[in-house]
Parts: C-alpha cells; sequence; structure tokens
C-alpha cells in the first residue's frame, strides 16, 4: 500500500511539473513576464514541501530538472538546482493557505505601471469580480527578503492575488489552470484601468448584485 501511495503521488508530481513548464511557456509567449522574472511551484501533495522554478531560470525553457524541493522550514531538499530567490514568497503563501497548491510570482506589465501610477485595479467584468475577488497592493520591499515574504503571507490570509509594488505579482490558487485564470484576468482588468485613467474617465464597476450573487451561492 505504501509503494502504491509513493506511486501516486510521483504521477501527481510529474503532472504537475509538467503543468507548469507549459504555463512558463504560456506566460512568456502572453508577456506577462520576459525571460527569468518570475518563479514558479506547486506543493507536492499531502506534505509540507514544494517545487519551486530555480534561481535565474527562463520560465519558457523549464524542464523536469529546473525545479528545487523546498521544505516548510525553507531547506533546499535538492542537490544541483538553487530554488528561486523569492522561495519564501511562495513559502510564507502556503503557510497562510493550506487550501491552495500553486503559486505563480510573475513581472505583468499593466499590474507593475497600474500600482506605480497608485492605482486600484478596477473590476470592469465579471469574470474580473469572480476570478480575483480582491487584489491586495504592498508597499516596494526588499526582493528576496523575509519582510516581502511575511508581507505577502499575511495578505494572502484573504486574497488570491497581489501586486508587490515596482516589483510584480503573486497569485495562488489549487490548480494551475485556475491560477493562470487568475493572471490573465489580473492583468487584463490592470490594461483596461490604464485605459480608463488615460481617458480620464470613471468606469462603471461590475453591479453588486453580481457580488451578492456569488456569495448568496458561495461561489
Amino acid at each position: 500500500m505504501v509503494s502504491e501511495i509513493e506511486e501516486l503521488r510521483e504521477s501527481e508530481i510529474d503532472e504537475l511539473r509538467n503543468q507548469l513548464i507549459e504555463l512558463g511557456k504560456e506566460v512568456i509567449s502572453r508577456r506577462l513576464a520576459v525571460g527569468s522574472g518570475g518563479n514558479l511551484s506547486f506543493r507536492v501533495p499531502g506534505t509540507e514541501t514544494f517545487f519551486i522554478t530555480g534561481t535565474g531560470t527562463q520560465l519558457h525553457e523549464l524542464s523536469d530538472k529546473s525545479f528545487a524541493l523546498v521544505d516548510f522550514d525553507g531547506n533546499t531538499l535538492t542537490e544541483g538546482v538553487q530554488p528561486s530567490s523569492e522561495f519564501r514568497v511562495h513559502l510564507e503563501s502556503y503557510k497562510s493557505r493550506p487550501d491552495v497548491d500553486v503559486c505563480i510570482h510573475l513581472h505583468p506589465q499593466a499590474s507593475v505601471l497600474s500600482a506605480s501610477l497608485n492605482l486600484d485595479i478596477e473590476f470592469l467584468t465579471i469574470d474580473h469580480v469572480y476570478y480575483l475577488r480582491k487584489v491586495v497592493r504592498i508597499p516596494w520591499m526588499q526582493s528576496g527578503s523575509q519582510e516581502i515574504a511575511a508581507a505577502t503571507g499575511d495578505a494572502m490570509a484573504d486574497s488570491n492575488v497581489v501586486i508587490l509594488e515596482n516589483h510584480g505579482c503573486v497569485v495562488i490558487a489549487p490548480t494551475v489552470s485556475l491560477g493562470l485564470a487568475r493572471i490573465l484576468n489580473l492583468e487584463e482588468a490592470a490594461e483596461l484601468t490604464l485605459r480608463a485613467h488615460q481617458l480620464g474617465i470613471v468606469p462603471v464597476p461590475v453591479p453588486e448584485p453580481y457580488w451578492d450573487r456569488l456569495r448568496s451561492n458561495n461561489l
């Protein structure tokens, strides 16, 4: 039985790793990041460990050898690949939210620019509301530090999306596909917010009854 469980876990690990490899290609092709501008991770099912892309890895060139295994004490458990310097952000996000298994950190242009202009990202479509719900913005802190990791973990307690000022965004989700959907909707919402700002108009947000519908149906 133990060997069967281990085989199942290895199969799940391989599948999640392959999904992140494909995600790396997707986010680069959509210009949500450039080169090594971000890092991706997934929690090993049923454990307090996670695989994260290695330091300096190019997101569009990931392979099964591009990931380092890290435990919840911050120890690297694999040899040959050092985890991204932002591993603490992922670690604190997983600690804060046991219900999520994927953490995505990218440097998308519109989201970063909106924060630099001190603009709150507006939710202008029902998809923005459905996938994002709440975006928390964190003032600039030194990248790779425990300070920014702790602030991100605290923000993730009641949000799935965090903007790091002058840096990028962090998105968490139970699946890779949902994580990508949140990233795409975040960047679209940021782009529309910037357009409205350029035009000098205040856009009409998604009406409150839609929010009420989501709450009443526990969606």
